[in-house]
């Protein structure tokens, strides 16, 4: 009797797992492309552990993101959920997406053994003064391609910072290495244009 009331805690205790885990990989945020590989965590992330805001992030990743020779290599959105926070600067967007990728690289690297030096990453960001509402930030990332071979990529950024009024902060990040002359650019500048708040 005792083992089966073991079986069964334990299968429930499965089933818990699963719907838990099936919520935490539901777009709530980031809800298109749909065909774009998605992904969802809490901030700040363990490979980023000294990151200072909580939240969440999610995750929309091109289809040719994780193969070197796509045309969409290293093509991806995600929008970070800051909470708690009421403004944020140009140098804390720096710092923030500094500590990201370095510690993102350096982890991704170890787990598939490439040797990287990420002394090399440095992010240059800068305020888009054209830009009306929100503010914009255009920038370049030198990092590595850690899902790949390893190799430096730099990609071309663009954030958008988004305030809801209620201690909550939208990073709203698009990127690839592509030129931004380069039709993919405007599927990335579609996905940020149609993000929106979500309602309380």
């Amino acid at each position: 009797m005792k083992i089966k009331k073991i079986i069964v805690i334990a299968f429930c205790a499965i089933i818990v797992s699963d719907v838990l885990f099936a919520q935490n990989q539901t777009a709530q945020l980031l809800k298109q492309p749909v065909n774009w590989q998605f992904e969802r965590f809490a901030l700040p992330p363990e490979f980023a552990p000294n990151i200072p805001y909580k939240g969440v992030e999610e995750l929309r990743f091109s289809p040719g993101m994780f193969v070197k020779d796509s045309a969409s290599y290293f093509t991806y959105a995600f929008v970070a959920e800051l909470d708690n926070i009421n403004s944020i600067s140009q140098d804390n967007i720096r710092d923030y997406l500094l500590e990201y990728f370095k510690g993102l690289c350096s982890s991704t690297a170890k787990q598939r053994n490439l040797s990287i030096d990420a002394s090399k990453i440095n992010v240059a960001i800068q305020k888009n003064q054209n830009a009306g509402g929100d503010a914009f930030y255009d920038g370049t990332l030198n990092i590595f391609g850690v899902f790949a071979d390893g190799a430096p990529v730099k990609l071309n950024v663009e954030i958008k910072v988004m305030n809801d009024k209620a201690s909550k902060i939208y990073l709203v990040f698009i990127a690839s290495p592509l030129d931004k002359t380069d039709n993919l650019w405007k599927e990335l500048h579609s996905i940020q244009r149609d993000f929106k708040i979500p309602k309380s």
